[in-house]
């Protein structure tokens, strides 16, 4: 419990986890104080304005799977949180593939063949209880069958998370592929008069000028004095019970309570006195996929009526391209565009020693063989990167670092909270409502 009349709490990093806990700790009286490293709030979830067009950095959306957040969220932003039905498209083997599929257009586009072996997997599976499955491919396939999951899922994670998908928690089923929640879809072919879930065909609700703007209208509610712009913390002080201080812009300040939003290996990393070295080598095993985002700017009025393309091939270097204008027309002159690549890569990998304009030149080309684009209608480009944009959660990740989050559980008053420092993967209104429930808890 915290006292609301001396406590503060400490914050690290103005993302959507921080923000989100600074939000509510405000609703309930009590004080914040949020160190960020850069000048700006959001984090990964920022809107960019780029002379008369914006795009986000990720092909962020709000869907209402949580009504409490929904209608919170709603309260903030006003008649600018816009309800939005922009469907996404798979894009396999140069066809453009409707999602949700409907059985004419599978039919049409993947043949009779593979629709049949589709349909007869799918039921097969039906009369047998899911086993439990040891990694995200054992899942696809008992969920789906083999011939779905190879053809859509299995290449497009592998592509995504940089690991085989053998190698992949079944975590993973549940995040960056809730696009592709192919249960609904097997319904969708099954029996094509009924409905399926509005989260999969592409209603969600989206801020007018950006998602970022979400976290622009929480910096000022809770009042931007309670962020400490360009002050990384370097040093976190403990005593084996407690945090004690924080080093930021070499200040020292005492701490009562410390929420983390740090990437796990950086908070281990800043920890004084340091972990035992058990903790450390687990912790410097820990992978985390990044984005170089390729932004194209055209003078043309769409690059297409669909929010996103995913691309499960693995001969293009991205996995998916989004159109900011399909979720908000603001964000776009009136007859122009923008569309925005999305490249994964890990440490080490290729892409990291390709200079920025020769990866873009890349994207471009691609788009240019396929018919998508044409160069003379590029009015301007920008690369942008974003570090430690999701963990991989690989197999057994969960039993190698329970020693790690019971080393850290012995501090009372540290608290771990968004994707990056809880090492899962979490959306909007997840970190929404984990930040309500950890603030209602300790408000008490």
């Amino acid at each position: 419990m915290i006292d609301k009349k001396k406590d503060i709490l400490h914050i690290i990093g103005a993302g959507p986890a921080g923000l989100a806990v600074a939000y509510y700790a405000k609703k309930n009286n009590l004080e914040s104080i949020i160190y960020e490293s850069s000048e700006n709030v959001g984090g990964n979830c920022r809107t960019i304005t780029h002379g008369d067009f914006k795009f986000d950095l990720g092909a962020h959306r709000f869907h209402d799977k949580i009504s409490d957040i929904t209608e919170e969220l709603i309260s903030l932003i006003g008649d600018d949180f816009l309800q939005v039905n922009s469907p996404s498209k798979i894009f396999w083997e140069n066809k453009m593939i409707q999602f949700p599929p409907t059985f004419q257009d599978l039919f049409q586009k993947l043949g009779k063949n593979h629709l049949k072996k589709i349909i007869i997997e799918k039921i097969f599976n039906l009369p047998f209880p899911s086993k439990i499955s040891s990694s995200f491919q054992d899942y696809v396939y008992q969920q789906y069958g083999k011939t779905l999951s190879n053809l859509f899922l299995i290449n497009y994670s592998e592509k995504l998370w940089g690991h085989p998908a053998n190698l992949l928690s079944t975590e993973i089923s549940g995040g960056r592929l809730n696009g592709l929640n192919l249960s609904s879809v097997i319904k969708k072919i099954l029996l094509p008069w009924s409905k399926v879930s509005s989260h999969l065909d592409g209603s969600f609700y989206y801020p007018r000028n950006g998602f970022g703007t979400i976290f622009d209208l929480i910096k000022d509610n809770i009042g931007p004095e309670r962020i400490k712009f360009k002050s990384p913390v370097k040093k976190i002080f403990h005593d084996g019970h407690l945090i004690t201080q924080v080093i930021y812009n070499n200040k020292k300040e005492d701490v009562e309570t410390l929420i983390s939003t740090f990437p796990l290996s950086s908070l281990i990393k800043a920890l004084e006195p340091s972990p035992p070295i058990e903790i450390k080598e687990l912790v410097d095993n820990l992978k985390y996929r990044n984005l170089k985002l390729c932004a194209i700017f055209l003078d043309i009025p769409n690059f297409t009526d669909n929010a996103s393309l995913y691309f499960p091939e693995s001969i293009y270097p991205f996995t998916r391209i989004y159109e900011p204008k399909n979720r908000s027309k603001d964000l776009a002159p009136e007859g122009k565009t923008c569309i925005v690549a999305e490249i994964p890569f890990s440490d080490q990998d290729n892409i990291c020693f390709k200079p920025d304009d020769q990866i873009m030149n890349l994207v471009i080309n691609f788009l240019e063989d396929l018919n998508l684009i044409s160069k003379d209608n590029i009015i301007d480009k920008m690369t942008l990167t974003i570090d430690f944009a999701y963990p991989v959660l690989d197999t057994g990740i969960e039993q190698r670092l329970s020693p790690v989050f019971n080393y850290l559980g012995k501090l009372k008053n540290l608290h771990l909270m968004g994707r990056s420092s809880e090492f899962k993967y979490t959306h909007t209104h997840d970190i929404f409502q984990n930040a309500k429930v950890f603030i209602d808890r300790v408000a008490k």
